[in-house]
């Protein structure tokens, strides 16, 4: 993001310098006196130098990354400035409009390069440029005729056009690579479902919307059975490789309204909004089944896996997301306890949850 930023400033700096050139030559110099030789030839030194600045800056910004160049980053600052310095000298120079008119760029730049201080700075800078040169009948007269004056006003309108659609090229550069860095921080990099972090904060705004318009919301929790020692026995790169495969498979067989995560390792969670626990069984199951009929690693090292299964209903009146997902869990548990490969209700356990609870001593009694 940083790497075009500078680039496309250093592309538009060579435009403005071959501008500034046009409107410095145009202002006309009398050189059959020495004034006029001098100041001729100190406006082609003041181009050379500049242009000659800005191709090695340009040159150096091609070799270094994004990161090196977040490095000096101070260049934002000074590249604005440099071109306002080089408008003042032309400008002290010749007296022209035109170059005067050219300082607004300093500012645009300062713009591009997010720098909204700096810009407002700059302009502010050209309008002392304008006022200090008054006592000294600055800008001059035009005294360009019309094809002069057409042409170099043709330039300046390109140079225009030309930074609208640099700064447009920038805008939507930055806005793909802010994009990939929110995808990249929501989303797991491995199997391409939604991360940890992102699922817990889904959960609690379901949960929030399923209280407030009284609808139905389930959780499904579940794993690849005897995962371990699959990844043991053939590495991590097949079991990567499965858990890469599962991710798609899920993707591909739930609703555009349900969210699928990595909750961690070999294990997953389905957010499943609108949705009673018996629905979410039946989807559930049918994910199990497909599961286990998928060859994965085809064709090198061609396995087949199961999946172990807890589904839990919310009730919005007493559930808080961390008790939806703890039944999830325990459903998972005895999912497990009872031979794997199968879907376990966590309304199944109710009872037995129920009078553990009743048994247990509550935290806060230990507090009065």
């Amino acid at each position: 993001m940083v790497e075009s930023q500078f680039k496309v400033l250093f592309h538009l700096n060579r435009l403005l310098i071959l501008a500034m050139m046009l409107a410095t030559y145009s202002a006309g110099f009398n050189l059959s006196t020495w004034e006029g030789k001098v100041f001729f030839v100190g406006l082609g030194i003041t181009h050379f130098v500049f242009l000659m600045g800005n191709e090695f800056l340009l040159k150096m910004a091609k070799k270094l990354k994004d990161a090196e160049l977040q490095t000096i980053q101070h260049l934002s600052v000074l590249l604005p400035v440099a071109f306002m310095f080089y408008t003042a000298v032309c400008y002290g120079l010749t007296g022209s409009f035109f170059v005067l008119l050219m300082g607004i760029f300093g500012s645009l730049e300062a713009q591009l390069m997010e720098q909204a201080k700096l810009s407002s700075i700059l302009a502010g800078v050209g309008l002392g440029m304008f006022l200090l040169g008054l006592p000294f009948h600055y800008p001059h007269p035009l005294a360009l005729n019309t094809q002069h004056m057409f042409f170099v006003t043709l330039s300046i309108g390109a140079i225009l056009y030309y930074y609208g659609k640099l700064v447009s090229k920038v805008v939507r550069s930055q806005h793909s690579e802010l994009g990939k860095l929110q995808s990249m921080a929501l989303t797991d990099a491995l199997t391409g479902l939604t991360n940890r972090r992102q699922f817990n904060t889904r959960l609690q705004e379901e949960i929030s919307r399923a209280r407030r318009h009284d609808a139905p919301l389930s959780l499904a929790l579940f794993d690849l059975d005897d995962f371990k020692h699959l990844n043991d026995f053939y590495g991590h790169q097949v079991g990567d490789r499965i858990l890469r495969e599962l991710g798609q498979l899920i993707r591909q067989n739930i609703r555009g309204s349900d969210l699928a995560a990595r909750y961690g390792g070999e294990e997953f969670a389905l957010i499943l909004p609108e949705t009673r626990e018996l629905e979410a069984f039946d989807l559930l199951e049918r994910i199990r089944l497909l599961v286990s009929e998928t060859v994965f690693c085809m064709p090198e090292n061609p396995l087949t896996m199961t999946i172990s299964v807890g589904v839990a209903q919310l009730e919005p009146k007493h559930h808080t997301a961390f008790e939806l997902v703890e039944l999830a869990d325990k459903a998972l548990y005895e999912a497990k306890r009872l031979g794997k490969n199968q879907v376990i209700k966590a309304s199944s356990l109710m009872p037995k949850m129920i009078l553990s609870k009743k048994n247990a001593i509550p935290f806060f009694n230990g507090l009065t």
